[in-house]
């Protein structure tokens, strides 16, 4: 199911002298724990939502949101990762990015092993509240855990039905070197 509100353009149309007052569109509240304690608007209806001034983010079951990462003197699309309430206020008072990572379980911040931090120039979020972009200055040689400045490295390319990956660019740094202490 859809969780997005009605589209303005196919709504009936009514007479306006005929039209009764509409009570504002409400909107999927974000789940408690995904919110609780972090300071968010409450999701009340589609114009505060799309028109208001207050951040009231919609997370998805999970607790997590979409975060689009652009470098901030490039434009570059570095890479797309996930957050939950927690990393939005970290990422917020610490003005270094934090992240959800959804196969570790576990919140943590760029940069905390490569040492290729990303330090938050601004973070906005689209008009249905429930996507992020930061702009951030990349730190060290490159977002991707395999070595490249941007995790967005290899273009589809070819048969439409079965398409191929063509790599652009070289890697930027050495993933084994940075990455060597880790284990498996």
């Amino acid at each position: 199911m859809e969780d997005t509100v009605t589209d303005r353009d196919s709504a009936p149309q009514t007479a306006p002298d005929t039209a009764p007052e509409a009570a504002p569109e409400t909107l999927p509240e974000t789940p408690p724990e995904a919110a609780s304690g972090a300071g968010f608007a409450p999701r009340t209806d589609v114009q505060a939502i799309e028109r208001g001034d207050r951040f009231a983010p919609r997370f998805d079951a999970a607790g997590l949101m979409p975060a689009v990462v652009q470098d901030a003197a490039t434009g570059q699309v570095l890479m797309l990762a996930y957050m939950n309430a927690e990393a939005v206020r970290r990422t917020l008072a610490t003005g270094e990015a934090h992240y959800f990572s959804r196969s570790r379980n576990a919140l943590w911040r760029k940069g905390e092993r490569s040492g290729h931090v990303q330090k938050l120039v601004a973070m906005r979020t689209d008009c249905d509240q429930d996507t992020v972009l930061l702009t951030v200055e990349q730190t060290g040689p490159g977002a991707c855990h395999v070595g490249y400045r941007s995790c967005f490295y290899r273009r589809l390319a070819g048969d439409p039905q079965a398409p191929g990956l063509v790599t652009e660019g070289a890697p930027a740094y050495d993933p084994d070197r940075i990455y060597a202490k880790e284990a498996p």
